[in-house]
């Protein structure tokens, strides 16, 4: 497609699917014209060059861009509306997100404005055409909500991390890695599917409800919003993932999936805290709880600089009462007990960046600051 000869409506068009990233979508219409997305983007421009374009792609949609994005797609506004991520998820605006590798001789897919992924081999297996659903864009979220099986990250073969090639017809349940041709897909038999623990269940439902506006369940942290559980884990997963210890750490990683099994063991510690916060049943439990609680909580702050330390504090404003109440427990006892200062003070020094160099981070204590003033917590 050359951008001064671009049409003012595309001539193929595939549907969106309803839980569709818009990324993919956008990949999936390039596909069908024989033109890399950054060729549809330009000429897209070049016919509204008075529009910005979201970005990232999946974020955000002014209403004059999906009107132009709907005469341009021949796609109803009220279906292109539903794939912003803003839209579809009352609480994704402050949620972490996976993020693909900027790579120069691949810039035609426009890497550096989409939203990253994990995906299900038996979902792309079935799938009419491939696409990326939306909830493999979280990093909280590690398994598949339909075949209960656990995503995976990047092509095992070659590590690249945007292997899908999405568009492509599944031939009798064989996709293969737009890189490197590894397959990708397969139908894995119910009784090989690698278990989930039930701190990884408990915390994946949640945090799934949580997305989509509603609260946990109050058995789990009592009269808790969606919006703290949400700030919660995603503040956790964000330290946990800057400082591995001996204990935070993949060290029985598969090389082959290395972030997956990064995120999992981070899961672990977060699903822990979250389980010891719940109500105990009677007192000699409820001692017992924060007695453990103070040991998983210092295992966290021996991690922390005092520049993060005061993030910390600064964050857990936005969490459930419950976690916040363990973590000052914490708190008083690491001031009179331990140094405030981590072996990892330089801020350059992140030792578990190489892990997760798949996530876009946050500024904690800007991000929630501001959400405080708005939410008047």
């Amino acid at each position: 497609m050359k951008t001064a000869h671009a049409p003012s409506e595309l001539p193929f068009v595939p549907k969106p699917y309803n839980n569709e990233l818009f990324s993919s979508w956008m990949l999936r219409i390039a596909h069908a014209n024989c033109v890399s997305l950054q060729e549809l983007v330009l000429g897209f421009q070049c016919r509204h060059p008075d529009l910005s374009i979201p970005d990232p792609l999946d974020w955000g949609f002014s209403p004059a861009y999906l009107k132009a994005m709907a005469r341009f797609s021949r796609t109803p506004v009220s279906k292109l509306h539903l794939l912003d991520l803003r839209t579809r998820l009352q609480q994704a605006e402050h949620a972490l997100l996976l993020s693909l590798r900027d790579i120069s001789h691949q810039r035609e897919r426009l890497r550096s404005r989409r939203v990253g992924y994990a995906f299900c081999p038996t979902c792309i297996a079935h799938q009419p055409r491939v696409y990326v659903r939306w909830e493999w864009a979280f990093p909280a979220l590690l398994r598949c909500h339909t075949h209960k099986s656990l995503l995976i990250h990047g092509c095992a073969a070659c590590g690249e991390d945007d292997p899908l090639p999405l568009g492509a017809i599944p031939s009798a349940a064989v996709v293969q890695c737009r890189s490197c041709g590894a397959r990708l897909a397969s139908t894995i038999p119910g009784s090989s599917i690698r278990p989930i623990d039930d701190t990884h269940i408990i915390v994946q439902h949640a945090y799934r409800a949580a997305l989509r506006g509603a609260s946990p369940d109050a058995a789990l942290l009592g009269d808790v919003t969606g919006a703290q559980f949400l700030h919660f884990v995603d503040d956790m997963f964000q330290l946990l993932a800057w400082y591995p210890s001996n204990e935070l750490s993949p060290r029985s990683t598969d090389p082959r999936n290395l972030h997956f099994a990064f995120r999992k063991e981070i899961l672990v510690n977060i699903g822990a805290l979250v389980l010891n916060a719940t109500p105990g049943s009677d007192a000699v439990s409820r001692r017992v709880k924060v007695r453990e609680g103070l040991k998983l909580w210092l295992r966290v702050l021996a991690l922390l600089s005092h520049r993060e330390a005061s993030w910390i504090e600064n964050a857990m404003e936005c969490w459930p009462p419950a976690l916040r109440r363990r973590l000052n427990a914490a708190l008083d006892r690491h001031e009179r007990v331990h140094s405030r200062f981590s072996p990892f003070c330089s801020r350059y020094f992140r030792p578990g960046l190489k892990y997760i160099n798949c996530l876009n981070f946050r500024d904690l204590s800007a991000v929630n600051d501001v959400k405080k003033k708005i939410s008047g917590i």
